[in-house]
């Protein structure tokens, strides 16, 4: 561990509020201590590169003193920290000396996927394995390199097996060999005892095989198009009665003034520059666009020409908003984007035409218009449903003082009023709640959790879909995803389960919660960082997507939910400032990386959006008078038709090959087809070879063997 001073010097007099962030508390807040008017906290952090920001008097921002900085993904900067410790080199002859270990756990993970199926992982010194093997019943199996952590390289394969067996690791290095069995390390073969397993105490940890073939497109409904106008907001519903209005024209609205509103015009503002009624957001908070499920069946055929599998929907159920994250109902469909049986009849023709949809749900919260909190505000302790939250003071004012603070009456998230904390954890108050694993040691909410279970099986056996995208999924109890996955599982056995983390994942990624995350840590952010904004090194992008494949077994590495941007972050092309050749780098490695590839919508038209709300600008329907758009959608069809002819890109092994700077090689290898990219991140041409008997499937390279700049090329080494 290393040990690390965080100070922060106000910039004005007075007394403040300052606290630490960062993923290595989970975006926590730790209080920092005055001293001397200097507020400091010491931390022991071990060896690596961390993301952290100051919560100053409720302000977020970065460290002033600390020149390291990367996008947040929120329009702001993260202060980056490096921590660097020299390695304890290891040479052969210094594990030859120890050969015996007394925890050979630590060396290997064994993962069951199937009935019959197994992945060993074995973690092993860097640079000190020609080739290692899986030895069982006189047979081997090579292991294959996937990643690397800071101490280990990562070797893995897969293995088909019924019933019990045993097996060894044979290590092979410079002419000599080392075998490892459940008594340490040996370099005698014959003294070597087998490891033993037994299916029985191994967890079945098994993925939807659908989702590491999909490309996925996420749809925020109301933004997506209008097809059936009958169904559009009126406002009419009893909770927008204060706030139906907008203001007279020409007046700007205070932050805190609410209004509702539809846009009615979608047609004519694919280009929308800015709302008349707030200085900055494009579009407001507060505008409606009448998007709704008839029209994404209208557009199915569009979807399907791009090369659409997966549908991800933000919130389809009643809310108050137009985001839809504070429900008013978990067991419904917002009557503004379709009826419940308009819904179920779409999922069936989605189906029939060879397309998934999975779900956005948060159950972290409810909305202040949910019927259970309605009660709870009507009547106080004597509703049945009181304890489903955290109240701190009753009743409330009513009407609401226009300086409310909702924090002195209720537990909401991050103290937005419309958006109350459920409460899991009879014991404990929330966030206390959420670090509690095992359901013995918590009072279960028992109304509530039956509630929301029985949720999840109206949206998956009666409405059809196919799975769930959960939202904020850290701030709930891992008690009550382990009974959400098991009935999940139950209803629908091929259901899909993916989580909204935004940091290392290996304790959510498991048998017991999620199949799989939103790839952010190790995919989207060093992505953007390396091929977008040049923030970073090769080596360190490398180390960066290697650190990320090291982590989880390969089943659920291929099901991460790749993505560039999302209804959370600034639009790809926003970040990339229109550079069209940078984006163009990115995507070529997203379809042909490891892992689900994931679309937000309308960025395959290269529309534009900075912070929430601006990222959710309505689809632009007119992008073929586009030329930009255009081009920007034929890149994104020519590559997702190219993964789906090509197993081995959704498939096969993953792993980087040596190459000169400025350059990505890497090798998507399954059974007899290997394919090779080769992207080209630098300002100059790269000469590259093209190997014998190889085919090139995208992009080119010129007469004299060079590959342009800000370009890169797919090839097949097996002719195909």
């Amino acid at each position: 561990m290393s040990y690390y001073r965080f100070s922060y010097s106000p910039l004005t007099a007075g007394k403040h509020t300052v606290g630490l962030t960062g993923d290595f508390t989970s975006w926590e807040i730790i209080p920092l201590e005055e001293v001397g008017g200097i507020y400091t906290l010491n931390i022991d952090l071990p060896p690596g590169v961390y993301q952290y920001k100051f919560i100053v008097d409720g302000n977020w921002i970065p460290d002033a003193h600390n020149p390291r900085k990367v996008p947040d993904g929120f329009g702001g900067e993260n202060s980056l920290l490096i921590i660097e410790k020299e390695r304890e080199t290891k040479t052969w002859e210094d594990i030859i000396s120890r050969l015996s270990t007394k925890n050979p756990e630590k060396f290997y993970q064994l993962y069951r996927s199937g009935a019959n199926s197994y992945e060993l992982r074995f973690f092993w010194y860097p640079k000190l394995a020609e080739e290692i093997y899986l030895v069982s019943k006189n047979k081997e199996i090579k292991l294959k390199r996937i990643g690397q952590t800071p101490l280990y390289e990562v070797y893995y394969c897969l293995l088909e097996q019924s019933g019990a067996f045993s097996f060894s690791i044979c290590i092979r290095y410079q002419n000599t060999s080392l075998y490892f069995g459940n008594n340490g390390f040996t370099d005698k073969q014959e003294e070597i005892n087998p490891l033993n397993v037994n299916p029985d105490k191994i967890p079945l940890f098994s993925i939807p095989e659908w989702v590491k073939q999909s490309i996925i497109y996420q749809i925020f409904p109301d933004r997506f198009f209008n097809g059936n106008k009958d169904n559009d907001p009126d406002f009419q519903e009893w909770f927008y009665a204060d706030c139906k209005e907008p203001p007279p024209e020409g007046e700007i609205l205070s932050p805190e003034k609410e209004y509702y509103h539809l846009v009615k015009d979608w047609n004519d503002i694919g280009g929308l520059k800015q709302s008349p009624w707030q200085k900055e957001g494009i579009p407001d908070f507060y505008s409606f666009y009448g998007g709704d499920i008839a029209g994404v069946q209208q557009k199915l055929d569009y979807l399907l020409d791009l090369g659409i599998s997966v549908i991800y929907f933000n919130p389809l159920w009643q809310a108050k908003s137009n985001h839809k994250y504070d429900s008013a109902d978990y067991h419904s469909i917002d009557p503004h984007f379709a009826t419940t049986e308009e819904m179920m009849a779409f999922v069936q023709l989605a189906h029939q035409k060879g397309i998934r949809m999975i779900l956005d749900v948060a159950f972290n919260h409810t909305g202040e218009t949910f019927w259970a909190f309605r009660d709870c505000v009507e009547k106080g302790p004597q509703s049945p449903y009181w304890n489903w939250y955290d109240w701190k003071k009753w009743p409330l004012p009513q009407p609401l003082p226009a300086d409310f603070n909702p924090k002195e009456y209720y537990q909401c998230w991050w103290g937005i009023k419309d958006m109350p904390d459920l409460n899991y954890d009879l014991a404990r108050p929330h966030p206390d709640e959420n670090a509690v694993r095992n359901i013995k040691e918590a009072h279960p909410n028992a109304p509530l959790v039956d509630y929301l279970i029985s949720t999840v099986r109206w949206w998956l056996i009666e409405i059809g879909i196919d799975g769930f995208r959960l939202d904020v999924p850290d701030e709930v109890p891992f008690w009550f995803w382990e009974l959400f996955r098991k009935e999940v599982k139950k209803a629908k056995p091929d259901a899909w389960i993916v989580g909204e983390i935004w940091y290392e994942a290996r304790q959510w990624v498991s048998y017991r919660y999620f199949d799989s995350v939103m790839n952010y840590a190790f995919f989207k952010s060093p992505v953007i960082e390396y091929f977008i904004l040049e923030l970073i090194s090769k080596d360190e992008f490398c180390q960066k997507i290697e650190n990320g494949l090291a982590l989880y077994p390969i089943h659920s590495l291929k099901a991460m939910m790749n993505l560039l941007g999302s209804h959370d972050t600034l639009r790809i092309f926003e970040i990339c400032k229109g550079d069209i050749k940078r984006w163009q780098l990115a995507v070529i490695f997203q379809m042909c990386f490891i892992g689900a590839p994931h679309i937000y919508y309308g960025d395959e038209i290269a529309m534009q959006g900075g912070k929430d709300p601006d990222n959710r600008r309505p689809f632009n329907w007119n992008w073929e008078k586009d030329p930009v758009a255009c081009e920007v959608r034929a890149f994104y069809k020519e590559l997702i038709s190219l993964r789906k002819k090509h197993p081995a890109l959704w498939d096969g092994h993953f792993a980087f090959v040596d190459s000169p700077d400025n350059t990505i090689v890497f090798l998507r290898e399954m059974d007899n087809e290997k394919i090779l990219v080769t992207i080209n991140s630098g300002w100059d041409y790269m000469p590259i070879d093209i190997p014998e008997g190889a085919t090139i499937l995208f992009g080119s390279i010129n007469s004299k063997g060079l590959l342009q700049s800000r370009s890169g090329v797919i090839m097949s080494l097996t002719g195909g």
